[in-house]
């Protein structure tokens, strides 16, 4: 009898402590980056802009909208170069497009960037989210010469996982000064948007540009 419950008592204890299995890790999801076709065909073309604006788009084998700037915080350099240090894209597009004022003797222009990886970028959108709050206000080294600039989001009725964002310096009130950035998620791709405000003089022109270059990114996807 004792035996037993001694063998009863083992084995209940043994129940108790064993540990199970630890789980699998569940594999990186993947996806179908965009080929160079649907990239291309993803990518604006003069004839989406409005009258003024020509050039065009071609294939870039580095396509990039990176700029060697050092920030502080560091984590806003997400807000205007959240590219830099992600890996190789599988495929990748870049088309530059300029405007030529007539009174002006300077171009403007608008830089577009169609990146694709075989793995889902929607965790890009959560972390330029995250250091926005952050990135208020920043500072900014390139080429030896310091700046301060401010970031803020702007509204984009119906844009699905996406942001766009403004920035401009703090002591200028008319906020005619600074830059636009956009950046859409699908899946594994990404497309980024900068212009600056001299090219688009108001959010509303700007928006316009984005949600243009969103269509033709969702149409190529199909």
């Amino acid at each position: 009898m004792l035996r037993r419950l001694a063998l009863v008592a083992v084995l209940a204890l043994t129940a108790c402590t064993a540990q199970p299995d630890p789980p699998t890790p569940s594999p990186t999801p993947t996806v179908v980056p965009l080929s160079v076709a649907q990239g291309t065909k993803a990518a604006l073309t003069v004839a989406d802009l409005p009258k003024g604006w020509d050039d065009g788009v071609a294939p870039d084998p580095i396509p990039t909208l990176r700029l060697p700037i050092t920030y502080t915080p560091a984590e806003c350099r997400l807000l205007r170069d959240p590219l830099r240090d992600r890996a190789t894209p599988a495929t990748s597009i870049r088309g530059q497009y300029f405007h030529r004022a007539a009174d002006q003797n300077v171009d403007k222009d608008a830089t577009e960037v169609i990146a694709s990886w075989p793995t889902p970028q929607l965790s890009l959108l959560r972390q330029i989210a995250a250091a926005l709050p952050r990135c208020k206000t920043y500072a900014g080294v390139l080429d030896g010469e310091s700046y301060r600039l401010f970031a803020r989001e702007l509204p984009v009725p119906g844009l699905r996982d996406g942001i766009a964002l403004r920035f401009g310096d703090p002591n200028d009130p008319t906020l005619k000064s600074g830059t636009y950035s956009g950046y859409v998620v699908r899946g594994g791709t990404v497309l980024a948007l900068r212009a600056d405000s001299d090219t688009f003089t108001t959010d509303a022109a700007f928006i316009r540009f984005l949600t243009t270059a969103v269509a033709r990114l969702d149409a190529a996807i199909g």
